[in-house]
């Protein structure tokens, strides 16, 4: 995860950054941190490569809020979170779509739980670019969050999307290697589910966006617990 952190006051940055490093020892997760004194540096030099923000509400220049307002005209899909000691001014937060804010002085208590919260939601909205090489139409690319299910049959694989089905040749371990980080998870030998369209599951068989697919015994176990953690139970 990528992470950029804006307050203009250091030892608050410092906090900031020695609280992300026990979350992610934690959690074991990969990150890196970006940190800017002020809106205007960052605005300035904003990457899109970012998928978590911090911004301090009270700073000179431009508040953390006007800074997200106006991020928010360049990239309507980055995961915001506040940090201030200015509770009044929070809920202005919401305004800009931000996960959450955490009230200085910073506790590593609120600042966990707050982490865990916008971690879930950044996964739950993460999305990836596929290319799929397809037997038909040559090279597409679509949204991982528009495929319901891959399935893998006479070595062949078939990716159910929101706009057909594509088959390309390729094993399903490779596609699994490439899926797994966005909210992805085997339901047996042949099929690689996406959970966000996870409906019921049922004894031997499940319903993915009102299909019913078979669940392996041997993987429903590992496919419940990505199933909670996925739905917030982390």
């Amino acid at each position: 995860m990528n992470i950029a952190v804006v307050d203009d006051n250091l030892n608050d940055r410092k906090m900031i950054l020695d609280y992300l490093s026990q979350f992610f020892n934690e959690s074991g997760e990969d990150y890196t941190t970006s940190t800017f004194e002020d809106g205007v540096s960052f605005l300035k030099d904003y990457s899109f490569s970012y998928d978590f923000i911090i911004f301090d509400i009270d700073m000179p220049q431009m508040s953390g809020i006007d800074t997200a307002k106006e991020l928010r005209k360049k990239d309507s899909n980055v995961t915001i979170m506040f940090v201030t000691n200015m509770p009044q001014y929070a809920l202005e937060g919401y305004s800009v779509e931000a996960v959450d804010y955490v009230l200085k002085p910073l506790s590593y208590p609120d600042f966990r739980l707050k982490m865990k919260k916008a971690t879930r939601y950044i996964l739950r909205n993460s999305v990836k670019k596929v290319t799929i090489n397809t037997t038909e139409e040559g090279l597409i690319t679509v949204d991982s969050s528009d495929i319901y299910y891959v399935e893998s049959k006479l070595h062949y694989i078939y990716y159910h999307t929101k706009k057909g089905i594509y088959k390309m040749r390729a094993k399903l371990t490779e596609v699994e290697d490439i899926l797994l980080p966005y909210h992805f998870a085997r339901s047996g030998g042949s099929f690689l589910i996406n959970l966000a369209y996870l409906e019921k599951i049922d004894g031997n068989e499940i319903v993915i966006a009102g299909e019913t697919l078979p669940l392996s015994r041997r993987m429903k176990a590992s496919l419940m617990s990505a199933f909670t953690k996925y739905i917030g139970g982390i």
